[in-house]
């Protein structure tokens, strides 16, 4: 049983540098700093496509007919595709299963790094109505 659990701790945090971070929806602020640094490690395009969004498709000399033929597509095209593809693949890994639920209906990477942080952290107007209490708060026990 004990060696069960020290298995199941081990393939639920990321231990190498080829597993990101595993993110079970508790501390977030620190999973997105360790996400962050992952993802730059592994690629700053990613990370770019996590927080701006996809970069837009090339234009090609002939656009392609069916946008979903990749056999259509430019080099310089199918880098930009294989960018944005793996943005979503590192998101959906590093994620638990209760998780995925919240990003489930998510098209692009960005979305779902918006609505993780939003889910974990708040709007801004949520975190500044928070501080505001927090100062409030501190406020009245000063009087005290």
């Amino acid at each position: 049983m004990a060696n069960q659990v020290i298995v199941v701790s081990l393939f639920q945090e990321g231990t190498s540098q080829v597993r990101p971070p595993y993110f079970n929806g508790q501390h977030f602020s620190y999973s997105k700093v360790r996400m962050e640094i992952y993802t730059k490690s592994y690629d700053v395009k990613v990370w770019r496509v996590i927080k701006k969004g996809n970069y837009p498709l090339p234009a090609a000399a002939q656009p392609p007919v069916d946008p979903e033929d990749i056999d259509e597509y430019t080099g310089e095209q199918m880098l930009v595709v294989q960018v944005n593809a793996k943005s979503s693949n590192l998101l959906y890994n590093v994620i638990s299963g209760e998780e995925y639920g919240k990003i489930s209906s998510c098209d692009t990477a960005k979305e779902m790094w918006d609505k993780l942080e939003v889910t974990y952290e708040g709007t801004n107007k949520v975190k500044e109505t928070h501080i505001n209490m927090l100062v409030h708060d501190y406020e009245l026990s000063k009087m005290k």
